[in-house]
């Protein structure tokens, strides 16, 4: 689900980024060495943004693939200790709960 989301939203930036370019070159005909030197300017910047964007989404699962790799080599190393952890936060949360059922309920005064 988020990968999905993760795609989208990349896929979002390059459609903003495409109409972005767009519109500058539809500015082209504009007369002007000011607009001419921010046109050059936007473009240098798309592609900046298109190569971090790309960098990033790269970057992302790189380091989501290594914190898996590292937390299934943890659990494996310390089984034992990740199971007891486990039981013991699944009592807390029994006890709690079981608490929950066995307070009597506040009844209002009559």
């Amino acid at each position: 689900m988020q990968d999905e989301a993760a795609t989208k939203l990349v896929t979002d930036f390059k459609i903003l980024i495409d109409d972005a370019e767009d519109l500058v070159k539809a500015s082209a005909t504009e007369a002007g060495a000011r607009i001419g030197e921010l046109r050059e300017r936007l473009e240098k910047k798309f592609e900046q943004g298109k190569t971090a964007l790309m960098s990033g989404k790269n970057n992302w699962r790189e380091a989501v693939d290594c914190a898996k790799t590292q937390t299934e080599s943890y659990l494996r190393e310390h089984a034992w200790a990740a199971l007891l952890l486990a039981a013991g936060v699944g009592a807390l949360f029994g006890l709690l709960e079981w608490r929950k059922i066995k307070t009597p309920a506040e009844t209002p005064p009559t």
